[in-house]
């Protein structure tokens, strides 16, 4: 049975992981301006940039939150995996609202920039559990 303690921690690292997939959902819906062009490269790595952040983020908070809502019974490697395939299904989820935006499209590409992010995150989760000197960050995650 879990303690009231234990329960508060899950509600808050799942409103944390619900209300950061809210604001990729908010910027997934603000309309492109329909125009079709070739943007500078800034703005491309800017943009990139921006899925690979957030969805690193995602798989963090995500991680958080099943590590917390299954406890000690599963190994930190099933849920890491869990949190990626979170990520992965979250991002090709958002591309296809994305198809229904006005001025915006759907790319498989931006799925993979999801994905890397994702994936940046679940080596830094390896290196926290499996790195002895970086073991005093398990408690953060």
């Amino acid at each position: 049975m879990r303690t009231y303690s234990d329960k508060l921690v899950i509600f808050s690292r799942g409103s944390a992981l619900v209300a950061w997939m809210a604001a990729i959902f908010f910027f997934s819906s603000l309309p492109g301006s329909g125009v079709a062009y070739d943007p500078p490269l800034w703005y491309m790595f800017e943009r990139k940039g921006a899925h690979v952040f957030e969805f690193a983020i995602l798989m963090i908070l995500a991680f958080r939150f099943f590590r917390s809502l299954f406890g000690s019974h599963e190994s930190w490697r099933r849920v890491a995996v869990l949190a990626l395939a979170f990520a992965f299904m979250y991002g090709a989820l958002d591309e296809v609202h994305q198809a229904f935006v006005f001025g915006r499209g759907s790319r498989l590409s931006d799925v993979g920039f999801d994905v890397l992010g994702a994936v940046l995150a679940f080596v830094m989760i390896r290196s926290i559990f499996s790195v002895p000197s970086l073991k005093e960050f398990k408690r953060m995650v």
